[in-house]
């Protein structure tokens, strides 16, 4: 089993390479931080970047599914319309627009146990 911090140093180099540079300062990476929300990964570019990150760390993926994390890229075009409609009168259209965070720390949970599992 791969250590706790050797886990995290190599999943912030492979993350860092991917994002690459900013302009002005550094990327401020956390266990915390989210594909989509904080990196502004888009959900092909996180399924891109997970298959790639899945294959050089050795992660069983079978368990993963992209759209349990972001529920609104299995809407068609007008369900997707439909449900920003809704949004600011329900809560499962805040939801499923959303969807639920997939963070770095679960990243390094998933190298760690060496398969990804939905908790």
């Amino acid at each position: 089993m791969i250590a706790r911090p050797e886990a995290w140093e190599r999943l912030v180099d492979f993350i860092e390479v991917k994002l690459g540079k900013p302009f002005l300062g550094q990327n401020s990476l956390a266990p915390e931080t989210d594909l989509y929300h904080d990196l502004d990964l888009n959900p092909p570019e996180i399924s891109a970047l997970l298959n790639e990150w899945g294959m050089k760390f050795g992660v069983d993926m079978s368990e993963f599914e992209l759209g349990h994390y972001y529920p609104f890229i299995q809407l068609s075009k007008p369900a997707f319309f439909w449900t920003v409609l809704k949004s600011p009168f329900s809560l499962e259209a805040r939801e499923t627009l959303g969807g639920w965070q997939l963070t770095l720390g679960m990243l390094e949970e998933a190298m760690i146990r060496g398969k990804w599992v939905i908790d």
